[in-house]
Parts: C-alpha cells; structure tokens; sequence
C-alpha cells in the first residue's frame, strides 16, 4: 500500500467543450479562461495516467458527486481537480481553468441609453455665469424607464438652481451632486436639461455626467460624457484715475500675470495708437493723455500656446472723486 502511495499521479485538464461557448484570452500565466454564454455548458475533461478517480472542485471546494473524469460546468468560477489511483492516494492539485458566463440581453428588454454634456459659452472669464446643456437619449426600439443623469458640480463652479419641465432636479449641497430623474424616455427622443453655473476661480474645468436606468443597458460606452471648460482670470477694469492720489492711478488688470506673454495696445477715439506695450507690467498711467476713453486691445497667450484677445474702452478720469 506504501509503495502505491508514492505513485505520482499528474492529472492536467484538457477541454471539451459544448457548441455554444467561445474561448477569450485569459490572464497570461495565471489561468486559462473560457467564456459560455448563459444557460450554454463547457465540459472539463481531466487527463491522468493509473487514475481510477477523480474529484473535481470548483473555487476551492469540493463539488459533491463530481468524482468522474469529465465535469461539465454551468456556472462561473475557478475549476481544478484532483485524480486518485486503486490505492486512493491523491495527485496534485491540477492548474485551475476559469469559466466565465456572460448575461444573455434579450432586444426587447435592453435600452441602450446615451448621455452628452455641451458648455454654450467657449470664452467664459472669473465671476461669469454660463450654461451647459445636458442632453439624455435613448437608442432602443423600447422606452428607457426611471431614467437617472447624475453630474457631481465641480468645486470652482456654484450652482444657480432653475426650474425645468423635462423630469424632476435635486442638488445635494454637501456632496455637490446634480441628479437628473426622467421617469419615461422614449426611443430617439432626445430630452434636454440647462444647468447654470457660475465660475468662481479661474482654470480648467472638467464636467463628467453618467446616465442609468431601470433596464439592462448593451452599450455602457455612451453612458458617460465629459466636457472641459477653459475660465479665462482677467476681468478688465473700465476706469482709472491717474491723479496722483495713489488709489487706482495705473490701468491695472487683475491676473495678468497668469500669462507668460502679453501685448497692451491704447489707441484714442481716432484709431490711433497712443500706448504700446510687450508684456505689459500694470503700469501705464495715462501720461501726457487727456481725460476721455481709449479703447484697448490685450492679447495674452494661453497655456495651450495660443493667443486670447480682449477689446474693449477704458476711461481716464483725473478729476479727484
């Protein structure tokens, strides 16, 4: 009896499979994976010399009554098996194979629901408000129900709540959090939702927004949508009061220096240039020019290496006030 107990017995799993099944690539190394589509089968089949019995388990558990060479599985999880001779002495526990059962969508009872969020301002400076568009649609032949869009409010925005007529809007303060409940989407009826906002610090802003439903959805790669937002930090003054009092006596624009490159152009009612400057400091004080309005004209180059262009008047007062 010792001396059939040392008998090594290998067993390695080979694969049978039934029709409908097909084999994915698994992780390299780790286990060999194959994937049936539910309610399919796949049959593993153990291969080992002297073997008279064998018992399979299934994630590391003994699967009762499994003790044939053969085993077929309908269920996921991690198969191996262990093979014994006459004398019941056991191999080595066998490399696991990974079975992995996909979800069978029926058509008429899937929605595929899409989601895109759109700003309707491209130039938006600190302190202005804008809008974006949040637009919910439905791809299906059936209608999408309990139809949730949620969009987390970024920190360097503040919500302004509105009053819509497409589906119900709550706004949760302490985690920032915009939900969106249509209670009916109907098949390619796209449905709109205008969120206002108002930029509180300058920057880049992202907006993500995520939609779901009561339905299994086939395509969860539309189910999100993300928009990025440029605030522009100069807000132009449009009067200053060079009289030497030294309250505002320069043409000073607050976050100028947010830029690496600028150009100040001061040009007088007749369109001439009076004032001119590369990389403008906030230090022009209207010398030599009478009281009235200029207009201005400021490029600064942005973080993307292109150049913003503000235009606009600026009134030089001198009359102490």
């Amino acid at each position: 009896m010792k001396h059939l107990c040392r008998i090594v017995v290998f067993c390695a799993l080979l694969i049978i499979t039934s029709l409908a099944y097909s084999q994915t690539s698994g992780n390299p190394g780790v286990y060999t994976t194959y994937t049936i589509n539910q309610g399919a089968t796949i049959v593993l089949h153990a291969n080992a010399d002297r073997a008279s019995s064998y018992q399979w388990d299934k994630n590391g558990n003994e699967i009762p009554g499994a003790i044939y060479k053969d085993y077929t599985a309908n269920s996921a999880g991690l198969y191996s098996v262990v093979a014994l001779n006459s004398a019941g002495c056991p191999s080595g526990m066998s490399s696991a194979v990974q079975v992995i059962v996909n979800s069978v969508v029926k058509p008429d009872t899937a929605v595929d629901l899409q989601i895109s969020i759109q700003s309707t301002n491209t130039h938006v400076q600190l302190g202005d408000s804008f809008n974006y568009i949040l637009t919910a649609n439905n791809n299906s032949p059936i209608s999408g129900t309990n139809v949730e869009v949620s969009y987390v409010i970024p920190s360097n925005l503040v919500y302004i709540p509105q009053i819509t007529s497409n589906g119900t809007v709550t706004y949760n303060i302490t985690t920032r959090t915009l939900t969106w409940t249509i209670s009916t989407l109907a098949e390619n009826v796209p449905t709109k939702l205008v969120i206002s906002v108002k930029a509180l610090t300058p920057g880049v802003i992202t907006s993500t927004v995520d939609i779901k439903g009561e339905q299994l959805d086939p395509i969860i790669a539309n189910n999100v949508d993300q928009t990025v937002q440029q605030v522009y930090p100069l807000v132009i003054p449009n009067i200053f009061t060079p009289n030497g009092d030294g309250v505002n006596d320069k043409f000073v624009i607050p976050g100028l220096e947010t830029y690496s490159d600028t150009e100040l152009t001061i040009l007088n009612r007749w369109g001439n240039t009076i004032y001119q400057k590369t990389n403008y400091q906030n230090d022009w004080g209207g010398q030599g020019m009478v009281e009235g309005t200029y207009f201005y004209v400021l490029k600064a180059k942005n973080r993307s290496g292109g150049w913003d262009v503000y235009k606009g008047y600026i009134t030089l007062l001198r009359t102490r006030i």
